[in-house]
């Protein structure tokens, strides 16, 4: 289901790099879709990613629904994926996040 629409974005983002904040973790690229948010991370192994996740969706889905001015509320769904990378695939992966846009214009939060 879409529900991320183009004035959530901010929100979400600012929500996203807070959470890097609050837990350790260091945001490096993040993009922002209609039904789906892909973010690069690092963090040291004493930080839990399901702590960053946890404060990511709830604050970013706060933010969201306080300013809303309609019914429909955002809810994230339950889980999440991660993967791991090698630093020598940084690069690519910053660039394939930043290009989700072009490859999915469909999702483009409108």
């Amino acid at each position: 289901m879409r529900t991320i629409r183009k004035y959530d974005v901010p929100a979400i983002v600012e929500a996203v790099l807070e959470a890097g904040k609050r837990t350790g973790v260091r945001v490096h690229a993040q993009a922002v879709l209609s039904d789906h948010v892909h973010v690069l991370i690092a963090y040291l192994p004493t930080v839990t990613i399901s702590s960053f996740v946890r404060h990511a969706k709830s604050e970013s889905s706060r933010r969201v629904n306080v300013a809303r001015k309609d019914a429909q509320r955002l809810q994230w769904s339950r889980g999440y994926y991660v993967g791991s990378l090698s630093r020598d695939h940084v690069g690519a992966t910053r660039t394939y996040i930043a290009r989700q846009s072009q490859r999915h214009p469909e999702l483009v939060p409108v």
